[in-house]
């Protein structure tokens, strides 16, 4: 049964968005122990929920991915409050979420015990989902989950630009301030292209022209409107800080 659950004190296990993989696993290093012969081995990893889809639904935002099998997955707030459901025998899971005013943040987490294996990535929903759906993680390209378009989002730190989309077919040809990019393709036909610049370019992806404005000024997280798309601007450590930029969708 889903619920929604205030957490009585800040994880001390809390993901620090520099690096772009996670590392779920026990630091000790003990001798391994001795099982019985045709026991079930368990593996010291714990494998974090994976979000891949989002959608508002009436005054909802419904979340469904994939964790362990019969794991317990809590999409938890900022401000401590969160919502938990158990995943099925096939690791598939859904939750649901009141939607709130402004921008919200959600991490997915595994919750084993007093401990929790985090995603590597947020859930954001700018203006409650009525703008764009997206999952961020530190260095890495921004996947949107509000549909598709020819450019999905742009990422800097300031010193590289990371263009990303999806692609039903080949990837695309993009080319950043006049220059032909190299493009890597990804799985699930999602595609990257980078250019060592962080600031304002023209962006052009089989065609389709985008007028990147650049990166925010801005510290803390913060999203606003800018050229024709969203920018948001995050913190991703002490004194680093990534700016995504979300182009509006056509029609």
């Amino acid at each position: 049964m889903k619920r929604w659950i205030v957490a009585k004190a800040a994880l001390s296990t809390a993901l620090v968005l520099v690096t772009p993989t996670l590392s779920a696993c026990s630091e000790k290093k003990d001798a391994p122990v001795a099982s019985e012969p045709g026991a079930p081995v368990e593996s010291p990893w714990t494998q974090p929920p994976m979000v891949d889809a989002a959608r508002r639904e009436g005054g909802q935002v419904v979340v469904r991915g994939a964790a362990a099998p019969n794991a317990r997955v809590v999409l938890r707030a900022g401000d401590g409050a969160a919502v938990a459901v158990s995943a099925d025998a096939a690791g598939r899971f859904e939750l649901r979420a009141p939607l709130t005013p402004g921008d919200m943040r959600l991490r997915p987490e595994v919750q084993i015990g007093e401990d929790a294996a985090p995603s590597p990535e947020t859930l954001v929903l700018l203006q409650g989902g009525a703008g764009p759906i997206v999952l961020i993680a530190a260095g890495e390209p921004t996947t949107r989950l509000d549909g598709r378009g020819r450019l999905d989002a742009v990422d800097s730190d300031g010193a590289v630009l990371i263009v990303s989309g999806r692609a039903n077919g080949p990837p695309p040809e993009v080319t950043i301030n006049g220059r032909r990019a190299p493009v890597l393709s990804r799985t699930g036909g999602s595609w990257r292209a980078t250019a060592p610049d962080g600031g304002a370019a023209s962006i052009v992806v089989d065609g389709e022209r985008f007028d990147y404005p650049g990166v925010g000024s801005q510290a803390d997280f913060q999203s606003q409107r800018a050229g024709d798309g969203w920018r948001l601007t995050w913190p991703t450590g002490p004194s680093g800080r990534q700016t995504t930029w979300l182009p509006d969708r056509g029609g």
